[in-house]
């Protein structure tokens, strides 16, 4: 018996569909075959058109996730606003005999009215933007830096050892040195507490605190005792000696106390919006949310932690000399003014985000400026800081409640 062999087709011959056939048996038409260069099946198929489902489209995608970023921070930012700013009013209704909304207008016009009250504000705001971007680094990492009422006044203090260092030098030249020494006074301040956090496990803000506290009777001793008592025996309080006119800082609005300083914190917060888009900050970042899972990818956490709470320290030091050559002219026990602890706040506020923070920055100038204002009038000055715990406290609420949200 002979077996005739057969050939499975292959090629194009083996896809190609038979032809149906009609009620006669007799062969039907060939299906239309699609266009060459396109796959049956495919979502760009001409025809089976366009996938209609918004969610498969990327830049829809992206475009929500930034809608709803943009819509929480709006809501993280004025239902806490309006909240500190009907507090305000009910108290000073309930507590004073002013009136509510001309106080609360006075306490704006007296901050942002004229340029002489908008360059109070922003001189206040300074040192407080610095200590908050600073702030955002550590953060970033997972420290929480208090200890920036220390490192802000150590900072002064070595940014007056670098003027006395540097005798007649052009002024540029001192105010570049002693920004390098208050940096580099800032960090070593806070090397104590780093290295206790990465070595011995310590709270870094219990740490921070105790030096804060120590930091007082330092400085009070250095201004009684040591060679940076202020010369003049009329002078009884503890302060040193006031600086040679020539390095005080500039102003930037003639008339008003506002100074260069205020180009420091546009740098600050330039490089850190810079620095938190490079790899360095996406490893912080990573650091700060999930450390063992850094450590799976190769990054060591404790040494990333040192150089966060050093770099923050280190601003923290530097807003100590803008303080010093720009407002004091003189190193005194109350040059920080609480400060350090007002910077930690306005970068909790901001979210660890350079611009956000100097931007509350702001918004806490305006309410100590203002409330000093409205005390003449007979208002207690505390409303004002009833303003600024108003508003953490109703940031924090909404913070709380989108997390939780978004967790069901």
């Amino acid at each position: 018996m002979t077996v005739e062999a057969t050939s499975t087709p292959r090629g194009p011959e083996a896809v190609t569909p038979a032809a149906p056939e009609a009620d006669d048996g007799r062969p039907g038409p060939a299906p239309e075959s699609p266009p060459a260069g396109h796959a049956a099946g495919r979502p760009d198929d001409p025809h089976t058109g366009p996938p209609t489902d918004p969610a498969a489209n990327p830049s829809v995608v992206r475009a929500a996730a930034h809608a709803r970023a943009a819509l929480a921070t709006a809501v993280t930012v004025a239902v806490p606003l309006a909240a500190a700013v009907g507090v305000f009013l009910l108290l000073v209704a309930a507590a004073t005999d002013a009136e509510p909304v001309p106080t609360f207008q006075e306490l704006l016009s007296s901050s942002l009215g004229d340029a002489d009250a908008v360059g109070e504000t922003l001189t206040r705001a300074v040192p407080l933007a610095l200590i908050g971007v600073g702030t955002c680094v550590a953060l970033r990492a997972g420290v929480f830096n208090v200890g920036g009422e220390a490192q802000m006044a150590m900072g002064s203090v070595a940014a007056y050892l670098a003027v006395e260092a540097l005798g007649g030098a052009p002024a540029p030249l001192v105010w570049l040195g002693g920004a390098v020494a208050a940096a580099a006074g800032g960090a070593l301040w806070a090397a104590g507490p780093a290295v206790l956090l990465v070595r011995r496990g310590v709270s870094e803000i219990l740490t921070t605190l105790l030096v804060n506290l120590a930091t007082v009777g330092i400085l009070t001793w250095l201004l009684q005792d040591t060679f940076l008592q202020d010369p003049d025996p009329a002078v009884i309080t503890a302060q040193g000696a006031r600086l040679d006119p020539r390095l005080e800082l500039p102003a930037l609005i003639e008339g008003t106390r506002v100074h260069a300083g205020v180009l420091a914190v546009v740098v600050a917060v330039a490089v850190t919006w810079w620095w938190t888009r490079t790899p360095s900050g996406l490893r912080v970042d990573l650091v700060g949310a999930n450390p063992r899972l850094a450590a799976h990818g190769g990054v060591r956490p404790q040494a990333l932690r040192i150089r966060a709470f050093l770099v923050a320290a280190a601003v923290a030091g530097l807003a100590g000399a803008v303080q010093l050559f720009g407002v004091s002219h003189r190193l005194t026990t109350g040059l920080t003014a609480g400060v350090g602890y007002s910077g930690v706040l306005v970068a909790v506020l901001g979210r660890s985000r350079p611009l956000p923070t100097a931007l509350f920055a702001l918004v806490f100038a305006v309410t100590v400026t203002g409330a000093e204002a409205i005390e003449l009038d007979g208002v207690p000055r505390a409303l004002g800081y009833v303003l600024q715990g108003v508003l953490v406290v109703g940031v924090a609420g909404v913070q709380g409640a989108l997390a939780w949200r978004g967790r069901r």
